[in-house]
């Protein structure tokens, strides 16, 4: 299990099939995909495209002070769930984003998956809202404990 950076346009068919499988191959392309501040990950197994996630320097002052950074469009195939490759991803996103300074990171999380981010130290902020074509989710975040 390697993670590495990839470009945005490598996360489209995992984005597709496990995110968003309604919305056209276009549809997966997201605002700040292509910022110099994001950042696209992989999780590579026997050179197969196994997992992803993105971040994106996105500070939102509702949820915290400082600078933020915002996980989003992460997904590890079917096959390889439960074995470590989200929290994997998740954390490189992590360091990441708190090497560049953040003092903070968060995600829309869906509903689905808001046991893995309070396994993983997150904190569920708000109400449960619905995202048009996806479903529902909450925000979620962690702070930066090192600052």
């Amino acid at each position: 299990m390697k993670i590495q950076k990839i470009q945005a346009s490598d996360t489209l068919a995992l984005r597709k099939k496990i995110l968003r499988p309604d919305f056209s191959l276009e549809q997966c392309n997201y605002s700040g995909d292509s910022d110099i501040s994001t950042c696209h990950l992989g999780c590579m197994i026997n050179n197969d495209l196994s997992g992803i996630v993105s971040i994106y320097k996105r500070s939102s002052e509702d949820l915290h002070s400082g600078i933020g950074y915002q996980i989003r469009a992460m997904a590890t195939c079917e096959k390889v769930r439960g074995q470590g490759v989200g929290l994997k991803l998740l954390r490189e996103a992590e360091n990441m984003a708190f090497n560049l300074d953040a003092d903070y990171v968060w995600a829309n999380a869906r509903a689905t998956a808001i046991g893995f981010y309070v396994k993983a130290g997150y904190k569920v902020i708000g109400k449960e809202f619905h995202v048009d074509g996806v479903g529902p989710h909450f925000i979620v975040y962690r702070t930066n404990h090192l600052n």
